[in-house]
């Protein structure tokens, strides 16, 4: 449970950092996927009056960071913000901003916001390292990147690590015989659930279908938090992963403009201040500590679907993402 049950879908960011006055101040925080239309924008404006110590601002391209960074600081004189650019679906562009974030003088972070994604990509496309792009985006950049940024977290002393996901995770488990969408023969414990796909009106097929590839990509950073968390006990470090809900984002950028609309028409948005309530309970809320892999929406523990927290194929999973990165991931 966390720690205010009177939080829901209407919290804003502003009430959630007031209920945990001074959790943010002097802190490390960083925040991947960082553009100005974006939840890691609205994440940085609504951390940075609150003292932190550095923000770190991540994302792939330059005029976005910039321009938020630049935002930040005008905004909040006194403010020390840095920008890292890499792209978080390649393994290369990942090492060279590992490089440079490990680099810091600072020994720790203290925050982590896993926040980059892409939704829906359209037609099946693959990663520079050959993977379907938002399995690469959504988790193996994730998972990549976080490991390999550990050790700095490990040194905070109360480091929370937050990745976000989507209660989209719930159109397909992980399909450990075609990760990849090659066409291979799945299970019917690793095909889309026929009910989820009916409720999100998406169309069923073992193919290639744009929200069934989003889900899998979730549903593996869900299994992989709880991995990771259980692996974590006994140190300072939490994860916990987040829905924040329905946004009106970049995110959404694949999508027909007609579908978009029709969407935010039958589930009206939260506000981007809204969006980000969420993930700021997971990064601030002490009482988590209790509760290690949480899955949070609407500021809330939530339960997960039996495939997205059995433990079997979270250790499977963990196995799987050491060898298509090529790392061993230490703890």
């Amino acid at each position: 449970m966390a720690s205010f049950s009177k939080f829901g879908a209407e919290t804003d960011a502003n009430e959630v950092l007031a209920a945990f006055p001074n959790a943010v101040e002097g802190k490390i925080v960083l925040i991947t996927g960082v553009s100005p239309n974006g939840l890691g924008a609205a994440l940085a404006r609504s951390l940075a009056p609150h003292k932190p110590k550095l923000l770190i601002l991540a994302g792939r391209t330059s005029a976005k960071v910039e321009a938020v960074s630049k935002e930040i600081v005008t905004s909040n004189p006194g403010i020390e913000v840095r920008t890292v650019l890499f792209d978080i679906s390649s393994f290369a562009s990942i090492a060279k901003g590992v490089e440079e974030i490990n680099g810091y003088a600072e020994p720790n972070i203290d925050i982590v916001f896993n926040n980059a994604g892409v939704m829906n990509i359209p037609e099946r496309r693959l990663s520079a390292d050959g993977f379907e792009m938002q399995l690469a985006t959504n988790y193996l950049g994730l998972a990549l990147f976080t490991m390999s940024i550990l050790p700095k977290i490990k040194q905070s002393a109360a480091g929370r690590i937050v990745n976000v996901v989507s209660n989209g995770y719930a159109i397909s488990p992980f399909r450990f015989s075609d990760y990849n969408f090659d066409g291979n023969d799945l299970p019917e414990d690793e095909q889309p659930s026929k009910a989820a796909c009916e409720a999100f009106g998406v169309p069923w097929g073992l193919g290639y279908i744009p929200p069934v590839a989003y889900g899998q990509s979730k549903t593996a950073g869900i299994l992989f938090t709880r991995e990771l968390a259980h692996r974590l006990t006994g140190t300072n470090v939490t994860a916990v992963c987040v829905n924040p809900g329905v946004v009106a984002t970049d995110l959404w950028r694949e999508m027909p403009p007609q579908t978009v609309d029709a969407i935010m028409s039958a589930l009206p948005p939260k506000s981007p201040t809204q969006g980000v309530s969420t993930m700021l309970v997971a990064a601030l809320d002490p009482k988590l500590k209790e509760s290690p892999g949480a899955y949070l929406e609407d500021c809330q523990i939530a339960e997960v679907q039996p495939f997205a927290k059995d433990k079997a194929k979270g250790e499977r999973l963990w196995k799987l993402t050491e060898r298509l990165t090529g790392n061993t991931f230490s703890v």
